[in-house]
């Protein structure tokens, strides 16, 4: 398979992919390497709480990226030697973002002081929405537009770093939990301000501020796509946040665990494709044909590494689960629970490519259709299969979500050509 690997990629790009892996494997470890610790210190509950902000602030990150982090790539990638149109993207991005930002915190502010189940842990909610805050400067998708790899990779390692570092010094006590995302986002905020800039003196790029009707034009252009990421948000935070209102944080914790493993793999796939996006992109709209092609061994490559991955987790799932500090009596349960989980990645190593195609040959309504409909269903089913079977239940409705997915994407594509 790295044979193969080598192959398919070009010398520039066997030095990107390796510089991007590596940066990209600080974001995939992170998360699974500090858990141990904020267990140790916080409690399984304290770990269900930090959970619980990290999804309140991905939900809203993907209000204040607004596309930007899809279709930004292209037009970047599509404009890569024009500084003044670079200076635009760049600045309608910010500003739209900046804006985003306000509305959603004025919100948030209002829902975290109505809902009782927030408002208890307000302090924590705020903290996490500084995260948010950090995005409105990632400079990643601009990187990624230029094909800046190396420093994607630099940001990646250090913000993850510093992250750490803040967390081991200053996560002493079980309190300290509401902390945990305030350091994220201090890292990351560094770090994403220091990459803008790096992106302005080296591609000469002068900040403009853009007219209002500019902004609104994006936000009412770019509406219906927003949605369907909205929801999509929903879909992917909505477990954890059920499983800590009707059954508790310690419960929510135990799925936090799990859910580790749900997110490594999708953020491992997305990553992958992601490099390969923009070279998908170029082939297809060149040549449909050779696009499809393309994308086609992607998802082989992508497809062989993600199931031997899950085969290692699988066979030595009960001591990956030790490593976390679980309690005795939860060990065989989350387990067992942990070898069901591993489904969701095998499917989204059909779904999310898949996902990626037709975006690519401009199905852009069915895709935001496609994810309504399964968002609803899966709402629906966790509603109903929490109560009945608690986490497995959660689990069963992710499951049947991806299978929707698969079906419903390849149905849209099956017209398609040489797909």
């Amino acid at each position: 398979m790295l044979t193969k690997l080598k192959t398919f990629l070009s010398d520039k790009n066997k030095r990107n992919f390796i510089f991007y892996g590596i940066g990209q494997s600080f974001n995939l470890v992170t998360p699974l390497a500090i858990t141990p610790y904020i267990i140790a210190k916080c409690g399984t509950d304290g770990l269900g709480k930090v959970g619980l902000g990290f999804s309140i602030a991905l939900f809203l990150i993907l209000i204040v990226d607004y596309a930007f982090e899809v279709k930004g790539t292209k037009q970047i990638a599509e404009n890569v030697k024009d500084s003044n149109k670079l200076s635009e993207i760049l600045s309608l991005a910010i500003s739209t973002k900046m804006i985003l930002f306000i509305i959603s915190l004025f919100f948030s502010i209002l829902f975290f002081n109505q809902i009782p189940f927030f408002k208890e842990e307000k302090t924590l909610c705020f903290f996490s929405i500084s995260i948010v805050l950090a995005q409105v400067f990632n400079p990643t998708w601009v990187l990624q537009g230029l094909q800046d790899f190396i420093q994607i990779s630099i940001i990646n390692i250090l913000s993850k770093t510093i992250y750490v570092l803040l967390v081991l010094i200053f996560v002493c006590r079980k309190e300290d939990y509401v902390y945990v995302n305030l350091y994220l986002a201090i890292s990351n905020f560094i770090l994403y301000i220091t990459g803008v800039i790096y992106v302005i003196k080296k591609h000469f790029i002068i900040y403009k501020l853009p007219s209002i009707h500019s902004i609104i034009d994006v936000i009412i252009n770019d509406f219906t796509f927003c949605i369907s990421q909205l929801f999509l948000s929903i879909r992917q935070i909505s477990p954890l946040i059920a499983t800590s209102f009707f059954l508790g944080y310690t419960l929510g914790g135990q799925y936090r665990i799990i859910e580790q493993f749900i997110n490594l793999f999708r953020t491992f796939i997305q990553v992958f494709l992601r490099f390969f996006y923009p070279e998908t992109c170029k082939r297809y709209f060149s040549n449909s044909v050779f696009g499809i092609q393309y994308w086609k061994k992607v998802f082989q490559i992508n497809f062989v590494l993600v199931t031997i991955f899950l085969i290692g987790i699988f066979l030595f799932s009960k001591n990956i689960l030790m490593y976390f500090n679980i309690e005795k009596n939860q060990l065989f349960l989350l387990n067992n629970l942990l070898r069901i989980t591993l489904i969701i990645p095998f499917l989204m190593a059909f779904s999310l490519p898949l996902e990626q195609i037709v975006l690519v040959s401009g199905k852009n309504k069915y895709y935001i259709r496609t994810t309504l409909f399964v968002t609803l269903v899966n709402l629906h089913l966790l509603y109903l299969l929490l109560n009945m079977y608690k986490l497995k239940g959660v689990i069963i409705s992710l499951i049947v979500a991806e299978l929707l997915f698969i079906v419903m994407y390849f149905i849209s594509l099956k017209k398609t050509k040489n797909v």
